[in-house]
């Protein structure tokens, strides 16, 4: 069965000169473009990406709506915007381009400070009407007021990598993932290599089997390339650069057939799914 597989969760960085990171981030970066991710993922069934803006642009999207551009229909987007400043005319541009979503740091450099009770019905009134969604990163512990906010968003949430649920527990974050999930959530199988340091990924298949269990229908999966660097989250304004995590990213793609030997499952999680998501038609 051929499957035209969409990576989800992936991150094209410019040069500086060209597309300068903002001050202060969390570390500094060689460009990784279109080229270098199309040999990084040589092999697998990947036909189409996602691109997300990295917090290390803070919300000047120029570098993803470029990738945008070179990558074409192949491509959708995720921006990163200052919801007390964007116009409709803006969002309007971004649509555009093929943004299909606006992510909120919850995490990490430039996290939203803001209670999540009065940020998130910000970004929702601002995409009401719209196709696009509320992309979230956040720590597992944030997952409960997430849930307890959720009722009162018309636009659909995507959780970040397992929603750095980790695979040992506890048990109460799988169950606030269940909440969001049951609520319409969908979720990113991603970045296992971010919630296990196990040699085999320990713990993340059968993360990833108990999570797709609850919405079958709204699993993707993404390989968060270029793998930036671990960080403690401090800020830098330093141009040294710093090398990204070496994984086999094709390697995390054929993790999938570990997790799900079932070719429809995996149809549906690689293609189908992030079809509807995304908006791709066929």
């Amino acid at each position: 069965m051929t499957i035209r597989a969409v990576d989800c969760h992936m991150h094209i960085f410019g040069d500086q000169a060209r597309f300068p990171f903002a001050e202060p981030r969390s570390y500094t970066v060689a460009p990784a473009g279109i080229d270098d991710y199309w040999k990084a993922v040589s092999g697998t069934g990947i036909a189409r990406v996602v691109v997300i803006q990295p917090s290390a642009y803070a919300t000047d999207n120029a570098c993803t709506l470029d990738a945008l551009d070179g990558f074409g229909d192949a491509a959708r987007g995720v921006a990163v915007i200052d919801p007390d400043s964007i116009t409709d005319a803006d969002l309007a541009a971004l649509h555009a381009r093929r943004v299909r979503g606006v992510r909120v740091n919850l995490r990490s450099v430039r996290a939203v400070a803001a209670p999540i009770a009065d940020v998130l019905p910000k970004f929702d009134r601002l995409l009401s009407g719209s196709d696009w969604h509320i992309q979230v990163f956040c720590d597992p512990q944030t997952l409960a007021e997430l849930a307890a906010v959720q009722p009162r968003l018309g636009v659909p949430l995507v959780l970040d990598h397992f929603g750095t649920i980790d695979p040992r527990g506890p048990e109460s974050h799988i169950e606030d993932m269940r909440r969001l999930v049951e609520g319409g959530a969908w979720v990113k199988l991603s970045g296992s290599y971010r919630i296990s340091t196990g040699p085999h990924g320990d713990g993340v298949a059968e993360l990833a089997r108990t999570i797709h269990a609850m919405a079958p229908d709204r699993m993707v999966w993404a390989s968060d390339w270029p793998h930036t660097p671990n960080h403690s989250g401090a800020t830098t304004r330093s141009d040294a650069v710093v090398a990204y995590q070496d994984l086999d990213t094709a390697g995390l793609y054929r993790a999938v057939a570990d997790w799900f030997p079932d070719d429809g499952i995996r149809r549906a999680i690689l293609q189908d799914n992030p079809g509807r998501l995304y908006g791709w038609d066929d």
